[in-house]
């Protein structure tokens, strides 16, 4: 065997490893995006908590963690390039893991010990969840200046002394407790889920597999530059354009979050797009069946629910509010450009005039 093929066959195999992270992100963005329901149940939170991992690469506070890792991982051999990428990854998850344990434990304290109404405790999360990620979309989108604070300066000088591995070890510890601040919609839905059930070894878990999501794209950029392929250019040119499409994307889905948080999951049962969400889904047929085999019948029923929202909102004024909520940026940014065009054209009318 020749002393270059350890080398060739690490190669391919990390070229294989690079194929399967792209097929497993694709798959997840897929799913978060088209393919996997709003509301999961069972272990379909898992899947759920790994997909919306997945989103949070283009978030403020986490793609700049790519300038990290990858610099990290380039010029130091195949191997042990290897080995640095998956203890700064390492380390990522294993602090985002810890706020999942928190989360149980709070969970159990606030709906156990106090006995605060699960439903109660849920709607408000959503609601301030909602506006922070709103607030935060208009910022992205140039309308409001409003910008999550993210870390530039160096690490402490703790981790600067330690040895490669230990030191990207440390680094993915120190760098994933920063991240963990985005205003991404579904972290509300997945820190609520941990409180309801105040498991500690489920809420570590399910954040767990939500921040192996976040590595995972960071895995692949660092797998393609030990390989000798730079993503990070490409990424750095469309900063711009991948900022404004996320700015776009959250409004919508923070609208979402802050119209079910302020009138509630019975707004969401009575607008409709229940309704026409479990028709597409066939759910309350496929239920039918399966509690007639089981004998339980279907415990998933809706009809028109009543009461009201947040601060007694009536819960016919919820469709209203999202349609608001989501043309008001439109219009906004369409009557901000519009100023812009307006004032070059002034501009260039009169600019500074040449004599003959």
């Amino acid at each position: 065997m020749s002393p270059q093929q350890p080398a060739t066959n690490f190669k391919t195999i990390l070229s294989f490893s690079a194929l399967g992270l792209f097929a497993l992100i694709v798959f997840g963005l897929l799913w978060a995006f088209f393919l996997g329901p709003k509301n999961p149940e069972g272990a379909g939170w898992y899947l759920f908590a790994y997909t919306m991992g997945l989103t949070m690469i283009v978030l403020p506070c986490t793609f700049p963690l790519a300038f990290v890792i990858v610099p990290l991982s380039m010029g130091k051999g195949m191997r042990k390039g290897l080995g640095i990428a998956l203890s700064f990854g390492l380390g990522i998850a294993i602090m985002l893991s810890m706020y999942g344990v928190v989360a149980a434990v709070v969970g159990k304290v606030v709906v156990g010990t106090i006995e605060a109404p699960l439903e109660t405790v849920k709607n408000w999360t959503y609601f301030v969840a909602g506006i922070a990620a709103y607030l935060f979309a208009l910022g992205e989108l140039g309308l409001l200046k409003f910008r999550m604070p993210t870390y530039t300066g160096a690490a402490p000088a703790f981790v600067q002394k330690q040895k490669d591995y230990l030191k990207a070890l440390f680094l993915g510890l120190f760098l994933g407790n920063i991240g963990v601040g985005c205003p991404h919609p579904a972290t509300p839905l997945i820190l609520v889920e941990i409180a309801r059930a105040g498991d500690i070894f489920y809420g570590w878990s399910l954040f767990f597999i939500h921040a192996v999501g976040r590595v995972l794209p960071l895995f692949l950029l660092a797998f393609l530059a030990i390989l000798g392929v730079n993503a990070l250019t490409w990424l750095a040119a469309h900063r711009e354009k991948v900022e404004r499409a996320t700015g776009w994307m959250m409004v919508f889905v923070a609208g979402f979050i802050l119209t079910l948080g302020l009138f509630t999951h019975d707004w969401w049962v009575n607008s409709g797009q229940h309704t026409l969400l479990e028709s597409v889904t066939q759910e309350e047929a496929l239920l039918n069946i399966i509690g007639t085999r089981l004998g339980t019948g279907n415990p998933h029923r809706h009809g028109l629910e009543e009461g009201t929202g947040l601060f007694g909102l009536p819960l016919d004024w919820g469709n209203w509010f999202l349609v608001i909520i989501w043309i008001i940026p439109m219009w906004w940014a369409y009557f901000k450009k519009k100023k812009e065009i307006e004032s070059l054209s002034v501009e260039s009318n009169h600019g500074p005039r040449t004599t003959a």
